[in-house]
């Protein structure tokens, strides 16, 4: 089951990997430019263009920025620490799993088969874990149905720092440029996002493999337990399974 959740995570990222490193930052600016779509404004009672003149500058500008030019090239060919990464991912998730043992009520007689890794709007997930069902290993992020028997939400803390620096250098440059909303809709920053999350998720399936399961010891568990990342009221994709 682990060999395809891995395989399925290293495609899904390959193919964000393949758009990030066929196009490039000025084609995004230019495509946003070109495709200036027409819009009611209501108080004029006629169409007008999306982007003003002030949208137009900003966008020209953000084209050229060296800052936002190099943050993007950083984030296609960034390297990232192995091992140090998968290991604070290790004692994140550790240090958590300890955090549930005392969140959850045994008298309720529920045994644990579901966990989501959440996040909201900072890189920082916590566990969220739900009773037994039938959950699948998801070939593309996508919802599912999970009982409803909640153990515990918003447990911990799994810092995805390290991973997500390029992405928020970006972020922020975007947002000082106040470009950030034309620049979240396009396929190239999408592409990133998505590369991130992948990337993060594949971080995260290492460290879960370098934990036995009897770190839940005194949690009662159905196998297979199934772990899931996604970002809040997201679609979910399966990081890791306890067999």
């Amino acid at each position: 089951m682990n060999d395809t959740i891995k395989s399925t995570l290293e495609n899904l990222l390959n193919r964000n990997l393949k758009v990030l490193k066929s196009t490039s930052l000025e084609k995004m600016f230019d495509e946003i430019l070109n495709e200036n779509p027409k819009v009611f404004d209501a108080d004029l009672g006629v169409l007008t263009d999306l982007f003003d003149d002030d949208d137009i500058k900003n966008l020209k500008k953000a084209k050229k920025n060296p800052e936002l030019v190099s943050a993007f090239e950083n984030a296609k060919n960034v390297e990232f620490d192995n091992k140090e990464i998968i290991s604070a991912l290790k004692t994140d998730i550790l240090n958590s799993i300890s955090e549930l043992k005392n969140k959850i009520d045994p008298k309720k007689g529920i045994k644990n088969q579901l966990i989501f890794l959440e996040y909201d709007h900072e890189p920082c997930a916590c566990f969220y874990g739900f009773g037994k069902g039938n959950y699948p290993v998801l070939k593309q992020p996508e919802y599912f149905e999970f009982s409803s028997n909640e153990l515990y939400a918003g447990v911990g803390k799994v810092d995805y720092g390290m991973i997500w620096k390029e992405l928020t250098t970006i972020n922020e440059i975007l947002e000082d440029l106040d470009v950030y909303d034309h620049a979240w809709e396009t396929e190239l920053y999408q592409s990133l996002l998505n590369f991130t999350k992948f990337k993060t998720y594949l971080f995260l399936h290492e460290a879960f493999n370098q934990i036995e399961i009897k770190a839940f010891d005194t949690i009662e568990i159905e196998k297979p337990l199934m772990i899931y990342g996604r970002e809040h009221d997201c679609e979910p994709i399966t990081v890791y399974a306890f067999e």
